[in-house]
């Protein structure tokens, strides 16, 4: 709930929760933030993932404390939008040109989040069938009207489809929900045998986020980001991302690793030069992080 005169999210209840990859109880106290420091992330002793315990309790009251901003900026701005932005445009063509290389069936394809739909414009020219899931029905309504593109209000882990996909792109969603591997074992029923499975998450192991780490141990620095000392802001990812988790968490679900690296905003397949190429695809130390997967073949 919120406070009623400084709006602070102050959480109904409070519960401590298992690692949400390979559900070890045996973690370090990693960091404190928050106004306050009343949040905790914790590292899986196991597997590595970085993850919020305890955390507030994952009801309704903390979906919408979380995503109230999110929504509004929804309601607000998409009515006013004539076009989708270029430059959204143009980092995800680059994106879609390299995942094309993997898919080679490129028959249907379902983006999980599909927000404006920027993914799902550049990857139309390529796939005889596009479908988006969101939660908002403005959103779903622009991206239908602007894009020519069907967007379901539903939540992953409820969509079903007659036709299995060849590639499925899940970007920056699925640090926010509870069960990771419960998505992994939806998404492999939905796609076509050789499909692909694209997971773009955030890297908490990232250089940048490594330094201001350590100067958080030094005492150099209050917390990872000066912007949690505003008490309205609530913790909307239950977990941070690290390669080691993120491998165990896809190898587990019966999916292999085709292609792994960071990336930029401004080079989403870390190509552009030899300098990203060695910071992004051998050292991995930029702020996202690309999977592109597979299913494994039975036997």
């Amino acid at each position: 709930m919120r406070h009623p005169q400084t709006n602070e999210y102050i959480p109904a209840a409070w519960e401590n929760v298992n690692c949400p990859v390979c559900n070890s109880n045996a973690h370090t106290v990693y960091e404190r933030f928050g106004h306050k420091l009343q949040y905790t992330y914790v590292k899986c002793q196991s597997c590595g993932l970085i993850y919020s315990s305890p955390r507030p309790r994952y009801d309704q009251d903390y979906i919408d404390s979380c995503y109230a901003t999110y929504q509004f900026f929804e309601e607000a701005s998409v009515a006013d939008l004539g076009k989708i932005h270029t430059s959204s445009v143009h980092m995800f063509e680059k994106e879609v040109q390299q995942l094309i290389k993997f898919d080679k069936q490129r028959t249907n394809v379902l983006d999980i989040g599909s927000g404006m739909g920027t993914f799902l414009y550049a990857a139309k020219p390529f796939y005889k069938k596009l479908t988006g899931l969101d939660v908002s029905e403005k959103m779903a309504g622009f991206v239908r009207r602007e894009i020519g593109v069907e967007v379901l209000l539903q939540q992953f882990q409820d969509h079903q489809s007659a036709e299995p996909y060849s590639l499925i792109h899940m970007s920056h969603v699925i640090e926010h929900i509870p069960n990771p591997n419960d998505w992994l074992k939806h998404a492999k029923n939905l796609l076509l045998p050789n499909g692909i499975l694209v997971i773009n998450v955030p890297n908490k192991l990232a250089l940048s986020n490594l330094v201001q780490h350590y100067l958080y141990k030094l005492g150099l620095k209050k917390q990872f980001s000066s912007s949690w000392n505003d008490p309205t802001r609530t913790p909307d990812h239950l977990y941070e991302p690290t390669i080691p988790s993120f491998r165990r968490l896809i190898a587990q679900n019966g999916f292999k690793v085709l292609a792994c690296y960071t990336y930029s905003r401004k080079d989403p397949v870390s190509d552009a030069n030899l300098f990203t190429r060695l910071f992004h695809r051998y050292l991995r130390l930029g702020s996202n992080i690309t999977f592109i997967t597979t299913p494994v073949k039975a036997g």
